[in-house]
Order: structure tokens, then sequence, then C-alpha cells
């Protein structure tokens, strides 16, 4: 069974793989209309991978001390 650092390093996983999956859409979409909106996806997709980096990189454990 995951434990909740687990589940949240496979949705980091998930949404670089995510980003990868749009900006390959972006570089193969034709029509303006598409590109935009793959476009628009992808910077809400690129902010939620670097809050999950962020959050990553500050995930205490629980044996760690609380500040």
């Amino acid at each position: 069974m995951k434990n909740s650092k687990q589940h949240l390093t496979d949705a980091f996983s998930h949404l670089q793989d995510a980003q990868i999956n749009l900006k390959h859409a972006l570089d193969n979409s034709e029509k303006l209309n598409n590109k935009e909106r793959i476009q628009s996806t992808l910077s809400l997709v690129n902010e939620a991978v670097f809050a999950a980096a962020n959050t990553v990189a500050n995930y205490q454990d629980s044996h760690s001390r609380e500040k």
C-alpha cells in the first residue's frame, strides 16, 4: 500500500507525462484554435507541475521534525 509521499510522487510523474504529451500535441496541431486551447491547457499543467515539484521538494516525512 502506498503512503502519501508515494502518491504525491506518482501524481507529479503523471503531471510531467501530461506536460510532455501536451507539448507533442501542440507541436503536431495544425489549426490555430486547437493550438490556442492546447497552449492554454499546457500553461495550466506547467503551473501544476511547478506546484507539485515544490510540494515534493518540501514534503516532510512523518519522522521529520516540524519547524
